[in-house]
């Protein structure tokens, strides 16, 4: 999935902001797991949180990292190729045609 945020000036999108691309998962019907994204999704956002809420031993010599989030975020994550980002971002922008299936 390509969620992208479009800066709309009088109603015209005239940049993207940004962007997230998710993998989704499906159940043994064919229907999206809603379960494992908000899971995704929460551990993504505990991801960026946690450094700002991090506490630290005076003793670092015996610190550890507990980095399930940072895997389980990463686990729903995909990076598009430069030429079909272009695309998914020229499409958000009204720039190019979306084919529908």
């Amino acid at each position: 999935m390509a969620s992208v945020v479009v800066e709309l000036v009088a109603k015209t999108p005239v940049r993207v902001v940004g962007n997230t691309f998710s993998i989704l998962t499906f159940d043994a019907e064919g229907r999206i797991d809603p379960g494992r994204f908000e899971k995704q999704q929460f551990a993504l956002a505990e991801s960026v949180v946690a450094p700002v809420f991090a506490i630290f031993d005076d003793d670092s010599s015996q610190t550890v990292v507990d980095a399930t989030s940072r895997f389980i975020a990463q686990g729903g994550q995909w990076v598009p190729s430069h030429a079909l980002a272009r695309v998914i971002d020229q499409t958000a922008l009204g720039q190019r045609q979306c084919r529908h299936l």
